[in-house]
């Protein structure tokens, strides 16, 4: 079983950290189509709420579970660390480039 085109969309969307209301204005859609479809995604899957969909999502890979790792690096890194969160960011942007270590 897997999930729908928008599903995967919105599943994305969620995983990332957004609200349904943040899902809706990205995707042009009303909050509530887009709620509809996390229940119409979380029966068919039968997860029991938002966060055990996006597990499943994940652990059943129907969404890349690197690209949410990365953004969630990107958004637990602290206001202070310029330095990291700009290395996370260029790390996620170009990961096939060696970056310089500057001491």
């Amino acid at each position: 079983m897997s999930l729908t085109k928008r599903q995967t969309q919105i599943v994305c969307l969620l995983a990332e950290g957004h609200t349904a209301e943040q899902c809706a204005a990205q995707l042009h859609r009303s909050v509530g189509t887009v709620r509809r479809h996390i229940i119409l995604a979380c029966e068919r899957t039968k997860a029991r709420n938002t966060t055990h969909l996006v597990a499943l999502a994940i652990s059943k890979e129907w969404i890349r579970l690197t690209f949410v790792l990365a953004l969630s690096l990107l958004m637990t890194i602290g206001n202070s660390d310029d330095q990291y969160r700009n290395t996370a960011r260029l790390r996620l942007l170009r990961p096939h480039t060696q970056l310089r270590r500057e001491v």
